[in-house]
């Protein structure tokens, strides 16, 4: 585990328990693709960092624990058939089958709603969206609900590729605008800072030009 025992502590009962549930669960019996390249954005860390996200997400959103259950897992497999480090669209639907396979092996109860947030977080959420609206019946509040909190927990990681990378405007949920702070600090206390100034360095072509007068 990455993240400091003291950070999961301050938690809620029930993100403290889900986080040390899932996290070992996600270390022991999930396979990650190995990715080439010379920086690792995409492993199991940053799925760490998003599990912990998403559940405090959830809790301060009072969901329930059906709900909370579906966060860990789409947390825990969503980034488990990447190809590569860039866009790689197509990797949710990817992980999403992996998932569905994955569940009657470890006897895992299989979720749609986790399913679907795995499936398309790779995309836009008009794309997203519209399969919810046609695929979840009576549960389309609670398949959206997921969706948009599993999407700001992944979105809160980005701080990881650079601090410029989160616009905060662009997440869903009032929630997880207030954990802009927390997600940048999480960062820093997770990832060696000389692995993160080289993994900055890689993505800092990249940064917008209108961003690069406001380093």
């Amino acid at each position: 585990m990455n993240i400091p025992q003291t950070v999961i502590d301050a938690e809620p009962a029930r993100v403290r328990q889900l986080f040390m549930q899932w996290e070992p669960f996600m270390e022991q019996h999930v396979v990650f693709w190995t990715i080439p390249g010379n920086i690792d954005v995409h492993t199991k860390g940053h799925c760490e960092r998003v599990l912990l996200h998403a559940l405090r997400i959830g809790e301060a959103r009072l969901v329930s624990d059906r709900a909370m259950k579906a966060l860990a897992h789409a947390s825990v497999f969503h980034d488990s058939r990447r190809k590569d480090n860039y866009l790689d669209v197509g990797h949710g639907e990817r992980a999403a089958h992996y998932y569905q396979t994955f569940c009657p092996v470890y006897g895992l109860t299989f979720l749609p709603e986790a399913y679907a947030a795995i499936f398309y977080h790779d995309r836009d959420d008009e794309t997203g969206r519209a399969f919810i609206a046609a695929h979840s019946g009576q549960y389309k509040a609670v398949w959206q609900e997921v969706y948009a909190i599993f999407k700001d927990a992944d979105a809160l990681d980005r701080y990881r590729l650079g601090e410029w990378c989160l616009d905060k405007r662009y997440l869903r949920t009032p929630e997880a605008k207030a954990m802009t702070d927390f997600a940048l600090h999480l960062v820093q206390g997770t990832i060696p800072p000389d692995d993160l100034a080289f993994t900055y360095s890689q993505t800092e072509p990249f940064r917008p030009q209108y961003l690069k007068s406001k380093k």
